[in-house]
C-alpha cells in the first residue's frame, strides 16, 4: 500500500477544497482497493491556537477589511522573496509553530507528499534541503497565478492553473518537465453531466428566466445585502439565487428580505451541492477566488467579478477578462449595472458562457490525480 499525504491549510476554504478534490480524484485512479492510503491534514492543526487564530484571522479581516494593505504586503513579500531578501521574524513564526509538523512529517515513510497551501511547501521545503525527507513533494498552486512564496527550488513537481503559471516558473528557473498545467483541481461532481430541467425544477428555478447565482464564499464574507438591494434596478426578468456560506445572520436577513424584492430570490446558507447550483445558473456574481473561478468554468458559468482583492484575485480576474468569460465591477453599487449589461445586450451572455468553456478544465482533479498515483508506484523505499 502506497501512502500519500495531502496537505492544505484552513486559512480560506480554496486550499482545502482542491485537497478534497485530489483526494477523491485518487479515489477513482486506483487499480485495486487499497491500493492507496490517502491522509488529508490541515497544517494549522500542528501549531500553537494563537498562531491557528492569528493566521486565519488576520487573513480574513485584511481580505474583507483592509484590501489595499493586504495588496501592499502581498507585492511587497512577494518582492523581497524574489529578490532573496530574508525574511526572518516571518521564518522565525512558521518554524517554531512548525515543530509538531516537522516531527509528524519525518514519522511516517510517506511515497508521495502533496500540499496546496504556500506555508506547507515551504516547510516541506526546508525538510528536504535538510535531508530530512526524501519522498516527492508535489506543490498544487490554487490560483490563475504565482506569488513566490510558492516557488521552492526543492519542490519536484508543480501543478498550476494554465500555461502562464507555467512560464512563470519557468522564468524563475523551475525546469519544465517539473510543472504540468493541468488546472486548478476541482471536486469530481463538477464533471458529472446532469440533466438541467429536472436540476432547475428541484432547486425552483424557472426554466425559462435567466438564473443569477450571487456567492458570499464559505466564511460568509462580502457585501451580499448591498447587492441584492442594488439589484432592484434592473430592468431585465432575472431569478436570483444568493448563498450565504456559514453565515446564518445573512441567511436570515435575506429571506426576510425576499417578498418586497421585485425579482424571485432564493437564499441558501452553506451547501455541499455548489456543482448543482452552478450547473443550474446562467452567470455567477462573486469574489474571483482560484478555486470558485475554476468551479465556474468547469460549469462553463461567466462570472461577474466583484472588487477584486489587489494579489491573486486580481490575478484570477486578470485571466477571466482576457479569457472574455467575466466583467469586473468595481464596486458593489456597479454590480446592477453590469448584470443589465450582460443580460440587455443581445448575445453576450452565451457569448460568454462560450468563454468559459474553453477556460474549463473539470478533470483537472484526474490528470493531478493520475500523475501523484504514478509518482507513488514508482517509489520503493
Amino acid at each position: 500500500m502506497k501512502r500519500i499525504l495531502i496537505i492544505s491549510a484552513s486559512a480560506g476554504s480554496g486550499h482545502t477544497t482542491a485537497a478534497r478534490a485530489i483526494q477523491q480524484w485518487l479515489g477513482t485512479v486506483q487499480r485495486y482497493p487499497d491500493e492507496f492510503q490517502v491522509s488529508h491534514i490541515d497544517i494549522l492543526q500542528f501549531s500553537t491556537m494563537l498562531y491557528k487564530k492569528v493566521y486565519r484571522d488576520v487573513y480574513l479581516y485584511l481580505a474583507s477589511k483592509q484590501p489595499l494593505l493586504y495588496g501592499y504586503i502581498f507585492t511587497t513579500s512577494d518582492r523581497l522573496k524574489r529578490e532573496k531578501k530574508p525574511d526572518f521574524l516571518r521564518r522565525f513564526m512558521d518554524n517554531i509553530n512548525a515543530l509538531k509538523f516537522n516531527s509528524f512529517i519525518q514519522d511516517t515513510p510517506w511515497d508521495v507528499i502533496v500540499t496546496t497551501h504556500f506555508l506547507s511547501s515551504q516547510l516541506l521545503a526546508e525538510l528536504k534541503r535538510k535531508k530530512k525527507i526524501f519522498c516527492p513533494l508535489v506543490t498544487v498552486v490554487t490560483d490563475y497565478g504565482l506569488h513566490s512564496y510558492w516557488i521552492n527550488q526543492e519542490c519536484d513537481y508543480y501543478i498550476v492553473a494554465n500555461s502562464a503559471s507555467q512560464h512563470h516558473l519557468g522564468a524563475m528557473g523551475i525546469r519544465p518537465e517539473r510543472i504540468h498545467d493541468f488546472g486548478i483541481p476541482v471536486l469530481p461532481v463538477f464533471s458529472q453531466k446532469k440533466n438541467l430541467a429536472a436540476l432547475k425544477k428541484g432547486l425552483g428555478l424557472a426554466p425559462a428566466l435567466p438564473a443569477v447565482l450571487l456567492l458570499s464564499g464559505g466564511f460568509g464574507v462580502g457585501p451580499i445585502e448591498h447587492i441584492v438591494a442594488d439589484l432592484v434596478r434592473v430592468r431585465k426578468k432575472f431569478q436570483l439565487l444568493a448563498i450565504t456560506g456559514h453565515n446564518r445572520k445573512m441567511l436570515q436577513r435575506l429571506q426576510a428580505l425576499a417578498p418586497a424584492l421585485p425579482f424571485p430570490l432564493l437564499p441558501v446558507g452553506y451547501t455541499d451541492r455548489m456543482d448543482q447550483y452552478m450547473a443550474a445558473c446562467d452567470l455567477v456574481i462573486s469574489k474571483p477566488g482560484g478555486l470558485t473561478t475554476a468551479e465556474a468554468m468547469s460549469q462553463g458559468l461567466p462570472m461577474i467579478v466583484i472588487n477584486p482583492i489587489p494579489g491573486q484575485e486580481d490575478m484570477n480576474s486578470d485571466m477571466l477578462l482576457e479569457g472574455g468569460a467575466g466583467v469586473k465591477a468595481m464596486h458593489p453599487v456597479d454590480v446592477s449595472y453590469k448584470l443589465e449589461m450582460v443580460l440587455g445586450t443581445p448575445g453576450r451572455l452565451q457569448q460568454m458562457k462560450r468563454a468559459a468553456k474553453k477556460l474549463a478544465q473539470p478533470r483537472a482533479g484526474y490528470m493531478a490525480a493520475d500523475f501523484i498515483a504514478r509518482l507513488a508506484r514508482e517509489q520503493n523505499f
